[in-house]
This record gives C-alpha cells, structure tokens and sequence, in this order.
C-alpha cells in the first residue's frame, strides 16, 4: 500500500515558497511528534491544562486543532495556525499548552524533513474533572487563561539556581531513590539486559516535569520502568536571574545486577 504524503520544504525564512508531493513506502516516512509521542501528549493534558472559567461554567466543549510547521533541524516550530477553532478561550489555551511542548522532526529515508504537522487538544469538562481528581485536588481548579511568554528551556549551566530532586527523607538521594522504587524488569532479568536507560525532560516552573523523551533505550521493558520511576519524582524548580524558569534534564537509571549495583530484590517468579 503506497501512501500519498505532502512534504513542505522551507525556501527562504518568512516564506514557503514550494511545495513537492512524494510517494513514500510504509516504513520510510515518520510523522513529526511531542517528545514521548502520545503517551507523554495524554499525561501532559491531565497534568497542565487549565480550563477557562467562563467555558467551564457554560460547559464549552469541542476540539481545538492546531496546525504548524515543525523544522528538520531544530525541531523548532513556527507558523501557529488554528485550524479548528472551539472559542476564544480554549483556543487561548490551546495554544498556552502547544508553547509548553518541544517536537521531534518528520523523517523521511532516515533523513530530517521540515513539515506541517498537526496537533489536537481535546476539551471535555467531564474528562477536566477526572484531571482535577488525579491531581489531588480537592475541587475543581479553574483558571483564566494568562499568555505566557517565558517559554525558553535552560540548561543545567545557564541557570544560577539549579532544578532538584525533592526527598522525603533528608539522607536520601537520587540513587536511594532509584533503588527503593526500582521493579526490576522480568524481561530485562531474564534476557540478562544491561545497559543505562537515559531520558530527557524538562522541570516546569512549578516543579512539574514534562517532555519526557527517551535519549537511550534499553530493552525487555527497562525503558518503562526507568520512566515509571522518574514520573514519581519530585523537583523543585530552577531558577534564573531571581525567577523560576523551564530546565532540562537527562535522568538515568542503571540496569545491572553486579554486586555494586545496590539491587538485591529480584522478580518472583526468578
């Protein structure tokens, strides 16, 4: 089955000047994607959505589509359009969420291709309310919606104050904390799998994490666990010039069962 796909190439920086239609195999071309892809677009919803008061109280509900152009190089993205506007409001927010996201660019042939790409944000006030239970909240948290504009991603080494770990116990660390949690994956085990799962993510001002992108895998089910840990983590933000400000990170956790490797607790079935 061939598939027909429309690929957009940048000619100069404020326009597009041209436009080649390709037939790609199945297999040859990847669609650009959020870092994490829809796992990660599906826990950032329920994690940082905020519905607008007024749409919330009149029960607005629909789908905002956004489209925009994602860079082969950067993975940058320009050219926002809303190309299924709900209202005024939830496009607002919409496009709020959209700023908070970074991308992964299409591949066609294993090389980076600048294309459109779209994106949609579904805004249901039955689904809102579960969100607000899931995050603990004792009633429904609504919000208008502010423009944010502080929406650069540091370094580690441009911040002056760092993001860190937050523990409930003053002598734990990062590697007690991956210890403690760690459910050593069967398949992993039984493969006999090593190897250091690394992922990407960014700590939100609030100290929420998003963008969580898988840098290096590991298989037999050890990239799963290694997110599952750090998806239970706690951060304190990380601040620049006074102001609390979006880090990267990179997140590690080590699959080995050496006799330094501090792991002793095994599947139960081994």
């Amino acid at each position: 089955m061939r598939i027909s796909l429309s690929i957009l190439l940048l000619l100069s920086f404020f326009s597009l000047k041209a436009q080649t239609d390709i037939v790609a195999q199945p297999g040859e071309y990847v669609e650009a994607k959020n870092y994490g892809g829809k796992v990660e677009f599906k826990r950032f919803l329920q994690q940082e959505m905020n519905y607008p008061q007024k749409e919330f109280a009149s029960k607005v509900e629909g789908t905002v589509e956004l489209s925009f152009i994602v860079d082969s190089k950067t993975g940058k993205t320009s050219k926002l359009e809303v190309k299924k506007s709900v209202s005024t409001a939830l496009d607002a927010e919409a496009i709020r969420l959209y700023n908070m996201l970074l991308f992964v660019p299409s591949y066609y042939q294993g090389d980076r291709v600048t294309t459109y790409s779209t994106l949609k944000f579904k805004f249901s006030v039955k689904n809102y309310k579960r969100y607000c239970k899931k995050r603990g909240y004792n009633s429904i948290e609504l919000n208008d919606t502010i423009n944010d504009n502080s929406n650069i991603v540091y370094k580690d080494n441009q911040v002056k104050i760092k993001p860190k770990m937050v523990f409930q116990d003053t002598l734990e660390n990062i590697s007690t904390f991956i210890q403690k949690n760690l459910v050593y994956p069967q398949g992993t085990f039984k493969l006999n799998i090593t190897g250091v799962v690394k992922l990407f993510f960014v700590v939100e001002p609030s100290g929420r994490i998003t963008n969580i992108k898988v840098l290096k895998d590991v298989g037999g089910g050890a990239t799963n666990e290694a997110i599952r840990i750090l998806k239970l983590s706690e951060w304190e933000s990380g601040k620049k010039d006074g102001k609390k400000v979006r880090v990267s990170k990179v997140f590690e956790v080590n699959f080995n069962l050496s006799n330094d490797s501090g792991i002793d607790v095994l599947p139960s079935s081994y």
